[in-house]
């Protein structure tokens, strides 16, 4: 029987306060500097999908939920239980302050008696992915929610057998009691397109949001009033269904269309099918059942961002988060999306001149470019490693590419902007070799150098006197680097290098102080961040596996537990939930090189539908709690090194651990 992978999923995981188990040993002296929350939501939405349809009450960051404001430490409680205003579409997953909340089309559903100028109880809440249902206590309404790529359909059951239900354009942002962290449409135009139907567009933040409103049931009434939508129902139970477009108002008529004429039902199995046949391209079984819950659980969160919609794709928030561990999953198991996702990025650089960090359904392109600089490249590296792009799109790629390089200011940025660059060169001649020129690789290959500016020889760490965005010099002093043997002779050879990661990693921390999750600046982040994520590898260049598969085993069974609380930080649009996904499969991309590093797994077994063949991962254990990997096979063959090339991993085969 096929698996039903869907069932394994909480989408509830990782939007309340972190409630990560007692750490003991090494991991009490890492370090807890961002908000202590996953900031994740339940609504539904598609694999990639851009529409997502969830209850509101105005929290922060998503909309969803109880939590206020929170940069650092545990996230404050706004609401002591959960309510909702109504359901809001398009939200941010997982993100922290980015500014722009979305949270459009305000849709309130209530019993014609009820008062919605209260915010009500929300019960009886269920979530799966493609699907979510709840009641509305004080609105005495039932619904359900699913959606399309690009549409979303609400189901209605109005207790007292009519009701009421509006429809709000001029919501956007979160609610005022945020204060700065609400937003305003800018314009709002919609007219009737006939019997119980509207359409029209908002305008907010320099873009236009094209929407059209079918409904089925009877209704008396409906009418527009100061930009909101409502009707009287004569039903008691009510479908409405919404259909959106960035690139015109027929694409938005289109969308909705087609999500109204397939019928809630439709729209649900199709949404739920999808869910499991991507989450299916991993299979993966494990000691318990609590761990492959778990596991699924994490995957389905790492499959939301970016979002396709009917003129390219959207919300990579932020290329700085994801490009290291969530895009690099998507190139590799979602074959739909993969290569146009990298011809998207091809074509933003050609009309934009460089492909923004921070890409949001907004016009400003240049937030959050303090982040770092050419990310843009090691993805699209990625994909060639893979074959996902071939020597018929270099012409194009290499224009691509030189445009992000003119664009790339590293004067006045933090150090780390040196070694993004660094990356992006190697990226960029690996490109350039695999595709024949070798001229152009020369100097990318001098060009990659520039690395070596960012460190202070006296020290071996990073420059210290500098501004260091999210960490300090410490925190990507670690980083493996296009040169990891040059670097580790500039720290002073192997074993200074090895004590200071030791050093970083409180190998020797010991404190008889209660568990609490502190602020240490300066060592490890403890996944509650993502800037020294690929940190432990850097254990391996020491010849110490043993010590990264300490460090692994720790994070995830300490760091990522179930429910609400399971996340250890922001998920920020799945790059905090991807580099789980890795470590439980033993293999971790070393985004813009051609290797897969070797780690050590937590599955029992899975098998991976890569983007050229399956690979089977097998493991064997001396005994259940055996972690460290003593010998790596593929294909038969004995690895000499913690890492494989990645085009021979995509090509799939058999890769087998021997745990000690």
């Amino acid at each position: 029987m096929k698996e039903n992978y869907s069932s394994l999923v909480d989408p509830f995981w990782g939007n309340g306060a972190v409630k990560s188990r007692e750490t003991t040993g090494m991991a009490r002296g890492w370090n807890w500097l961002k908000a202590q929350t996953g900031n994740t939501h339940p609504g539904t939405l598609m694999p990639f999908g851009w529409v997502s349809v969830c209850p509101y009450s105005g929290a922060y960051p998503t909309g969803y939920g109880k939590n206020g404001i929170s940069s650092c430490g545990p996230a404050p409680q706004i609401f002591s239980h959960l309510a909702a205003w109504g359901i809001t579409h398009f939200h941010p997953i997982g993100t922290g302050n980015v500014r722009y909340f979305y949270n459009y089309f305000l849709c309130t559903p209530s019993s014609s008696s009820a008062n919605t100028t209260r915010i009500s109880d929300l019960i009886h809440e269920e979530a799966r992915p493609g699907y979510f249902k709840g009641t509305l206590k004080q609105y005495k309404t039932d619904f359900e929610l699913t959606c399309t790529e690009t549409a979303a359909v609400h189901k209605y059951r109005f207790h007292e057998g009519k009701g009421h239900v509006s429809i709000d354009c001029n919501t956007a942002g979160l609610r005022l009691h945020m204060g700065t962290y609400s937003e305003n449409i800018d314009c709002c135009s919609a007219h009737p397109a006939g019997p119980g139907q509207w359409n029209g567009y908002v305008l907010v933040h320099g873009i236009k949001i094209w929407f059209a409103v079918l409904v089925r049931g009877r209704y008396s009434c409906n009418e527009m009033n100061n930009g909101v939508i409502e009707y009287d129902f004569e039903d008691p139970d009510v479908e409405l269904t919404l259909g959106f477009s960035l690139t015109d108002l027929p694409h938005a008529e289109a969308n909705v269309r087609a999500a109204f004429e397939a019928g809630f039902e439709k729209v649900r199995s199709n949404a739920m099918a999808a869910w499991n046949h991507l989450l299916g391209t991993i299979k993966a079984e494990f000691h318990t059942a609590e761990e492959k819950k778990r596991f699924y659980t994490i995957l389905y969160h790492s499959f939301t961002k970016p979002c396709r919609h009917d003129g390219g794709y959207i919300d990579f928030v932020t290329m700085w988060d994801i490009y290291r561990t969530q895009l690099p999953l998507l190139l590799s198991f979602s074959r739909e999306h993969a290569r146009s996702i990298l011809l998207f990025m091809v074509e933003t650089i050609e009309k934009l001149g460089h492909f923004p960090i921070f890409y949001f359904m907004n016009s400003d392109l240049n937030a959050e470019n303090n982040q770092a600089s050419a990310l843009v490249i090691y993805t699209l590296c990625d994909g060639y490693v893979r074959g996902i792009l071939t020597g018929k799109d270099y012409p194009r790629v290499k224009a691509a590419m030189q445009k992000e390089f003119a664009c790339v200011n590293v004067k006045g940025k933090s150090p780390t902007h040196l070694l993004d660059l660094a990356g992006a060169c190697e990226a960029a001649r690996i490109i350039a070799d695999q595709c024949g020129d070798h001229e152009y690789a020369a100097e990318l290959k001098i060009l990659s150098t520039v690395w070596e500016k960012a460190y202070d020889p006296s020290t071996g760490y990073l420059i210290e006197d500098a501004v260091y965005y999210e960490g300090n010099y410490r925190n990507y002093s670690f980083r493996p680097h296009v040169d990891m043997k040059k670097r580790i002779e500039l720290a002073g050879g192997k074993s200074k290098f090895l004590a200071m990661l030791d050093d970083f990693f409180a190998v020797n921390y010991s404190t008889d102080e209660p568990f609490s999750r502190e602020i240490r600046p300066g060592y490890f982040e403890a996944m509650n961040n993502e800037s020294d994520m690929d940190a432990p590898y850097a254990y391996l260049w020491c010849g110490r596996p043993d010590r990264l598969a300490e460090i692994l085993d720790t994070i995830r069974r300490f760091h990522f537990t179930d429910g609400e609380g399971g996340a250890p930080g922001n998920v920020d649009s799945g790059a905090l939930a991807s580099w789980y996904i890795w470590a439980c499969l033993g293999i971790y991309p070393l985004t813009g090189s051609e290797f897969y590093l070797i780690g050590a797994p937590s599955v029992t077994e899975a098998a991976l539908q890569m983007t050229h063949g399956k690979l089977h991962v097998t493991v064997q254990r001396k005994n259940e709690r055996s972690i460290v990997p003593c010998v790596v096979e593929f294909n038969h063959k004995k690895l000499a090194e913690m890492r494989i090339p990645v085009r021979d991993l995509e090509q799939g085969g058999e890769l087998k651990f021997y745990l000690r």
